[in-house]
């Protein structure tokens, strides 16, 4: 009889089978949905908020850019500001007392709080549509974040920032370790 198990030993052959296909990247797993689920009580994953002040000409290369990603959640402002250049200075014209120029400049400030381990793919990509090798590219910083709560739901750490009771079809690298999904099949 085909349909039989022979003992422990194909009890071992599966769970092998089950372990390398939870650890097998999902884009070569055609149909894989990803439930949103909670790390295992014993691993802890630790929020970043990454700060960056950017040039407002390309806020809208680096938006697209992000979302690429799959960070869609975001905060930004118009800001004024200035670096150690104090601003723009023009040459004084012929007869003027001094040069004249702005003091703060024009930047966009954007907010995302992030996994830990999506610090390093985000930086990369605002560095890859941001740099220009010139004064006033901006500022990148990475701030620890002690506690993040959803208000409507008292929902904390990571699950505050994920959506409800959503099915995300996974592209890519997963957002939990294999251990801490939950894995449907379409």
């Amino acid at each position: 009889m085909s349909g039989q198990r022979n003992g422990p030993h194909d009890d071992e052959k599966l769970h092998l089978a089950i372990r390398q296909e939870m650890s097998a990247s999902p884009s070569n797993m055609p149909g894989m949905l990803r439930l949103w689920s909670s790390p295992p009580p014993h691993q802890e994953i630790r929020l970043k908020e990454v700060v960056a002040i950017i040039r407002p000409e390309r806020w809208s290369q680096t938006k697209l850019r992000i979302q690429r990603l799959r960070l869609h959640a975001f905060t930004q402002q118009r800001v004024l500001g200035r670096g150690r250049e104090r601003g723009l200075r023009y040459l004084p014209r012929r007869g003027a007392a001094g040069g004249t120029g702005m003091r703060y400049l024009p930047k966009r400030m954007i907010s995302w709080v992030v996994e830990d381990r999506q610090v390093e793919p985000l930086i990369h990509a605002i560095l890859e549509v941001n740099r220009t090798g010139q004064l006033g590219d901006g500022k990148i910083f990475v701030l620890p974040i002690e506690q993040a709560m959803r208000i409507r739901t008292e929902d904390r750490g990571c699950d505050a920032l994920r959506p409800e009771g959503v099915l995300e079809v996974v592209v890519g690298k997963s957002c939990q370790p294999a251990a801490a999904q939950e894995i449907a099949y379409a």
